[in-house]
């Protein structure tokens, strides 16, 4: 009996602690859309005395209950945050920010750490500190994404974004898609090197193979061949002689049947491969017909561009370093390097003011001299145009035309994607344009086609700085 009178008890006095608990966070909350209220109304003074008062008031409920609540002060201090915030006092909000963060280490609660973590990623943004917005954006993806597979880590992206448009959080939708994006390109970066190593290895693989069987057979002609000049010496050892060059010939029909299914199995294994693989077999099948030199030279190159276009990948969010230039001494000295490459009856026209403009010199050269190159393949008459725009104080369109055979409009949808149709590698592999696009954005710029102009072809690099 006597024991369960005490039961009894001590689960009256958890209901009443607990019903104490949610009566007390309840008065915390009014407490905040009170000072909200207060602010709304420029009641600064009266708001920052609500938020005093309502420490006061979990101080004194501590000391009854003998338990911390970080959580609510945690609750309390972000509404100082907000405050300090819209006061655009950074000091006090930096000092906001380092109390949260240590009610968050008591309170040990999930909840509040990734409130934290949005709550440090607006403050970060507010006060201009974009990088430190966006790594509290990824550390809060990697939080809930941690120890998922690749769909799930997608998964995760989709609902946070999905979140994020219903609750018209601009700056978290847009600091996500740019982490999405990230991951995306670097998912496909990885695999794009595997599937250039796996290339590799197979095609070492089958030219190992290929020696050693050839070497067997050049081994097997010479002991025919000896023993051709045996028999013709030694006479009354003909027979066996005859013999052991039938046993020859057999090995020999042997070794090429070995090297005809090896042949057929590289064959059936290079389905296998994808775009990679697809670009670079008719340059492989060339070579093995004898057409050596254009092929080996287009798979170097192509090998070459591959390894630029992957390390410009894999560094794309690190901008090139900028400075102002004088754009049309600079946008001369391109066209003169340029126009040793026009044909007879192509005019080169330079139409540029004398401005300064903010980029990096190297880089913007190399994409307007391949897209002068290029129009210069296409072009057999008339004219190519290099000209600048500016568009705006802080943007300019750098502009090449030409007035060649144009672009058919079923090769324009691929023309920025790398690998999307099987090239002639002799002719180039297709990786200019998505190379200089992927330089094109490290320049704070867009390359892209101009689908309305319709007297050939313009494309339109623009930049801003």
């Amino acid at each position: 009996m006597k024991k369960s009178i005490l039961i009894l008890t001590l689960a009256c006095g958890l209901m009443t602690a607990q019903a104490q608990n949610a009566n007390l966070k309840k008065s915390v909350e009014d407490g905040i859309k009170t000072s909200i209220q207060q602010t709304e109304n420029r009641e600064w003074k009266e708001a920052f005395a609500t938020c005093r008062a309502l420490d006061g008031m979990i101080a004194v409920e501590e000391q009854k209950t003998r338990k911390p609540a970080p959580e609510l002060h945690y609750l309390v201090s972000k509404e100082r945050l907000r405050m300090y915030m819209r006061l655009n006092n950074a000091e006090q909000s930096k000092l906001q920010i380092d109390r949260l963060e240590e009610w968050s280490a008591q309170a040990k609660q999930d909840a509040v750490t990734e409130d934290l973590l949005m709550t440090k990623a607006g403050y970060y943004q507010r006060f201009g500190m974009n990088d430190k917005s966006l790594q509290c954006y990824k550390e809060l993806v990697q939080r809930r994404s941690k120890g998922q597979d690749e769909q799930g880590v997608d998964k995760c992206f989709q609902n946070m974004l999905a979140q994020a448009k219903g609750n018209n959080n601009a700056s978290l939708t847009q600091a996500l898609e740019r982490l999405y994006t990230n991951w995306k390109d670097s998912i496909k970066g990885v695999k794009a090197a595997l599937e250039l190593k796996s290339l590799k290895d197979e095609y070492t693989a089958s030219q190992n193979t290929l020696q050693e069987k050839e070497s067997k057979i050049s081994t097997q002609q010479g002991v025919i061949i000896f023993l051709c000049i045996l028999v013709a010496a030694l006479g009354g050892a003909l027979l066996f002689f005859i013999g052991l060059m039938m046993k020859n010939i057999l090995q020999i029909k042997k070794l090429k049947t070995s090297l005809s299914i090896a042949n057929d199995n590289n064959t059936s294994k290079s389905k296998f491969i994808n775009n990679i693989g697809e670009q670079i077999t008719p340059s492989l099948d060339a070579i093995e017909a004898g057409n050596v030199k254009p092929h080996v030279k287009g798979l170097k190159a192509l090998m070459s561009h591959i390894q630029t276009y992957m390390e410009l990948e894999s560094t794309r969010e690190e901008h090139y370093e900028m400075k102002d230039l004088n754009i049309n001494a600079l946008c001369e000295s391109i066209m003169n390097k340029a126009k040793e490459s026009f044909k007879p009856d192509v005019v080169p026209t330079l139409n540029v003011p004398r401005v300064n403009v903010r980029t990096n010199a190297e880089a913007l050269e190399s994409v307007l001299l391949y897209l002068l190159a290029n129009a210069a393949q296409h072009t057999e008459t008339g004219k190519i145009t290099l000209e600048f725009k500016k568009r705006s104080a802080h943007s300019g369109q750098f502009i090449v035309t030409d007035t060649g055979i144009g672009i058919p409009e079923e090769k324009r949808a691929n023309l920025f994607k790398p690998f999307a149709e099987v090239q002639d590698l002799t002719k180039g592999d297709g990786l200019g344009l998505p190379t200089c696009s992927l330089i094109a954005y490290k320049l704070n710029g867009t390359l892209r086609l101009d689908d309305e102009y319709k007297k050939g072809t313009r494309f339109v690099l623009e930049l801003r700085s």
